[in-house]
């Protein structure tokens, strides 16, 4: 009897540690999922709002092949050096295949190789470069329409509205603002439009006076920008200066940054677009409805593109059914994908399906305009 009473509570001790042994390997796996922006400055916090708004649905919806996720925010400080090093780190560790972020094409281009070498996959929601496609930058997805579609785009518009004769200012050295410019010279030249003067270098006020003075000479009808970052800001403040009445016809970088326009330019100005920002039905209501709820605001083009590019990794994963870089390319090329812009599909690695249209602002905002080519893709 005494014997038994011994071998009873070593019994429950090995029931209870083989309880906890079992607990312990049933445990979920979380996957980290990668995002690089410049975080740091105001502007990321709409790109971090859609990522995150998404991660919480994502994980609602059961996670990725039934995992779920965290983000790991990477902040690159939108410079090509600091971009390098993140990129380095990210593709030096195990998680999630599928990189989503950078700011710049420039560093999108610098950073394919290393993710590349690493079986990394990048997702690039913001940028609009269709080099993406050529040799050594098969680690990158565009998830945006390219600069070629959009200049198409923006001279059908022009044609549309009567103008055939435009000035461009472009940011000097920036690989977008050349594609772009490239791009629509083609297109143009095709509609008719003749581009009579091309600037990539506006120093000082004084200069640009000279070249307002050469356009008024050449006929020019409408200044055509492919301006990026602070240039933006710079060739506005100078319009005005100089008295602008000129249409500005604009890319869609202008939307990407709370850039301040001054009012008396704001009337004059049309941007190349693809976020309907007030879409009342469709997915891009859902998504809109959805972001005002957990933000209080209205969301912009940053936000929904990081918010349908983390949608699009774990769809893509999901499809795949593995976490293997391959096998995930396999799918993404083989595949349609439902997004907050509808049904999408990949040509190479750029996405194809998102309408472009002309935006205008009303009331401090950009709101889509009656377009009169009906939109491309």
């Amino acid at each position: 009897m005494k014997k038994n009473l011994i071998i009873l509570p070593m019994l429950l001790i090995c029931g209870l540690l083989c309880f906890g042994c079992a607990a312990k390997t049933t445990e979920t796996k979380t996957l980290s999922v990668d995002v690089v922006y410049p975080f740091s400055e105001d502007f990321g916090t709409s790109f971090k709002n859609g990522i995150e708004l998404a991660a919480n649905e994502i994980n609602d919806q059961g996670g990725i092949l039934n995992q779920p996720i965290t983000i790991n925010y990477n902040d690159d400080n939108n410079n090509t050096n600091t971009a390098i090093e993140v990129a380095t780190m990210i593709g030096e560790n195990k998680n999630f295949p599928i990189v989503i972020g950078h700011r710049s094409t420039d560093d999108v281009l610098k950073v394919a190789g290393i993710y590349n070498q690493h079986e990394k996959i990048l997702f690039a929601p913001i940028i609009a470069s269709s080099k993406v496609n050529l040799a050594g930058n098969e680690a990158v997805y565009l998830c945006a329409p390219s600069e070629n579609s959009m200049a198409r785009e923006m001279v059908q518009s022009l044609a549309a509205q009567g103008i055939s004769k435009v000035a461009i200012v472009h940011s000097a050295g920036n690989t977008y603002g050349k594609d772009y410019m490239q791009s629509f010279e083609e297109y143009g030249h095709k509609a008719g439009i003749e581009i009579v003067d091309a600037v990539s270098y506006t120093p000082n006020i004084d200069y640009f006076r000279s070249n307002v003075k050469k356009w008024d000479s050449l006929g020019a009808q409408a200044i055509v920008s492919a301006c990026v970052g602070n240039d933006i800001a710079i060739l506005y403040d100078f319009l005005v200066q100089t008295g602008n009445t000129r249409p500005i016809f604009a890319s869609y970088d202008i939307e990407i940054e709370p850039y301040p326009i001054p009012p008396s330019i704001k009337s004059l100005t049309q941007v190349t677009s693809y976020f309907n920002n007030t879409a009342t039905n469709g997915p891009e209501a859902a998504f809109i409805q959805a972001y005002q709820k957990a933000y209080g605001q209205n969301p912009d083009l940053s936000a929904a593109q990081a918010y349908m590019a983390l949608h699009l990794a774990a769809d893509a994963a999901n499809k795949a059914q593995s976490l293997d870089a391959q096998a995930i390319r396999k799918a993404l090329a083989e595949n349609s994908f439902a997004t907050l812009y509808g049904s999408l599909n990949f040509n190479k690695r750029i996405i194809n399906g998102i309408n472009i249209f002309q935006k205008i602002y009303v009331n401090n905002q950009l709101v889509p305009k009656d377009n009169p080519t009906g939109g491309g893709q």
